[in-house]
């Protein structure tokens, strides 16, 4: 989400993973290479592969806002890729990392878990590190769409998508199809299409992922994940648990803007890897058909529904 504040990773690039990946696609001795070449530039030998990614005006003509289906779009040909990419080497840290994470939290939807297959695949995507760096499955297609002339249309949604994070939102209520939603961390209110359908009450506090108009005559943000709403908490809470982690992790802070950027990078990576999807699978309370509802602090077991369950 482009609220001033960039979460992407600086890098020279050498030595990263992308730039190894961009270096085997170029050489085509190795075959797992060569398959995500043939995906990325979309040649005929990556034909089936490509049809498993709807193209906007698909999504469109099904009924989906243009917004929401670029970012569907987006966010498909991401699974493909990591789907494409899963086998290679440099890849291996972050392939084990999801099948771990998969048989642990079985993303889905309530009953069967309150990890939903849109945050996982978000967390998967975006978030999660595939090396020291901090780069994602999303900045490395992001690169390579470069390196391989992917449109620069494309590349903004890519950018836009890997540069969100979770954030904790108050409602401020519906008008005209959108909900008003203000970031905690920084007090910025965005208007929002939910495409879950929850509209929710004023004053609940949702954690949820939005992401931004992809031009400057859009006035809405998309908010991408089912959103989960925060039951029992109030922002003071939030407030308190991040100076929680300020005062256990990090040095003192110079400026406020420096103290959000750090709050930010909490919600997108968390102090461990999965600390995030461990607090929404312990502190799920309940769901309907279109939101998911959690209770507690994921700092402090004892608020947490099913902290029995914490993985030791």
């Amino acid at each position: 989400m482009r609220t001033g504040v960039s979460l992407r990773t600086e890098s020279s690039m050498t030595g990263s993973v992308a730039e190894r990946l961009i270096a085997g696609m170029r050489q085509p001795v190795r075959p797992g290479a060569l398959k995500l070449r043939n995906f990325v530039q979309g040649r005929p030998q990556a034909r089936k592969l490509m049809a498993e990614v709807s193209s906007i005006e698909a999504l469109v003509a099904k009924g989906m806002d243009p917004l929401h289906a670029a970012y569907t779009n987006a966010q498909n040909y991401l699974s493909v890729f990591s789907e494409v990419a899963s086998g290679l080497r440099e890849l291996g840290s972050f392939t084990a990392a999801v099948e771990k994470a998969t048989e642990d939290y079985a993303p889905a939807w309530p009953p069967m878990s309150p990890v939903s297959v849109s945050f996982f695949t978000c967390w998967a995507l975006l978030d999660l590190p595939v090396s020291k760096a901090g780069e994602t499955i999303c900045s490395c297609a992001t690169e390579i769409g470069r390196a391989f002339d992917v449109s620069a249309d494309f590349t903004a949604v890519l950018e836009a998508m890997g540069e969100s994070a979770m954030g904790i939102y108050q409602h401020l209520g519906w008008r005209g199809g959108t909900v008003g939603l203000r970031d905690i961390l920084d007090d910025r209110e965005y208007r929002c299409i939910v495409p879950s359908g929850h509209r929710g009450a004023k004053g609940e506090l949702w954690y949820a992922r939005l992401f931004p108009p992809l031009d400057d005559g859009a006035s809405y943000h998309v908010a991408f994940t089912s959103p989960y709403v925060l039951r029992g908490s109030k922002e003071a809470d939030w407030r308190a648990f991040f100076e929680r982690q300020q005062q256990r992790s990090l040095p003192p802070l110079p400026t406020s803007g420096e103290k959000a950027l750090r709050r930010r990078a909490l919600l997108k990576r968390g102090p461990t890897t999965n600390f995030w999807n461990e607090f929404v699978f312990l502190g799920y309370h309940g769901a309907s058909n279109n939101a998911i509802e959690l209770c507690g602090m994921p700092d402090l077991p004892a608020t947490l529904p099913h902290a029995s369950l914490a993985r030791r």
